[in-house]
């Protein structure tokens, strides 16, 4: 992430060449693949049942963040002198870290508990029926796949770096971790599980 630019370069032509690790062809294949790779599995956990009714919340929190964490990685390279996009695929991979704990739990959830019926349409409230586990597990696959992905190309720059970019690289995991737990805290509460009825279990 050492940068190539030219400081005394026009604003435009420097953030251009930011985004384009300075012309890199392996760096820019590397990084913006992972870029991709990301968004596509965080699209896909945004489509867990348990938010149903809060798309327009996530969508919007999800526009929010992005363009937050992409400012953020320009502004950064401004700042210190860098190049690159890699701290955005790793904010993603940090949200989805944390995603994937409530698509596990939900895919336990499912087998065991069923959905009280509940004509509230707010977010946050209970949907009428389950989500089909077979598609949990599909996105469970591709998260394997993604992860392993963003696993070897942090291990790959930490030995053709400097450490200080495998540092800058679990930072922004950290803060993709952070943006996760803030719109779950504020933009999209979850589902509780006492709006929940067992499936398993005496009825009287």
């Amino acid at each position: 992430m050492s940068d190539n630019c030219d400081s005394d370069k026009q604003l435009t032509d420097r953030i251009g060449c930011i985004l384009s690790y300075a012309g890199s062809t392996t760096d820019i294949s590397i990084n913006y693949s992972l870029i991709l790779a990301n968004m596509f599995l965080a699209i896909r956990l945004m489509t867990n049942s348990r938010y149903d009714r809060c798309a327009a919340e996530k969508i919007l929190y999800a526009i929010l963040g992005f363009t937050f964490v992409v400012l953020f990685q320009i502004v950064l390279c401004l700042i210190v002198g860098c190049v690159g996009v890699s701290i955005i695929w790793c904010a993603i991979c940090g949200w989805i870290l944390r995603e994937e704990k409530f698509l596990s739990s939900e895919q336990i959830t499912t087998t065991t508990t069923r959905p009280a019926p509940n004509n509230d349409t707010s977010c946050g409230a209970v949907t009428s029926s389950p989500p089909i586990v077979a598609t949990e597990q599909s996105k469970l696959n591709l998260l394997s796949i993604v992860l392993s992905m963003d696993l070897s190309a942090i291990i790959y720059y930490s030995i053709v770096e400097e450490p200080i970019t495998t540092l800058a690289h679990i930072l922004a995991i950290i803060m993709g971790i952070c943006i996760s737990y803030v719109g779950e805290r504020f933009f999209y509460p979850t589902v509780s599980s006492e709006s929940t009825i067992p499936l398993i279990g005496n009825r009287n």
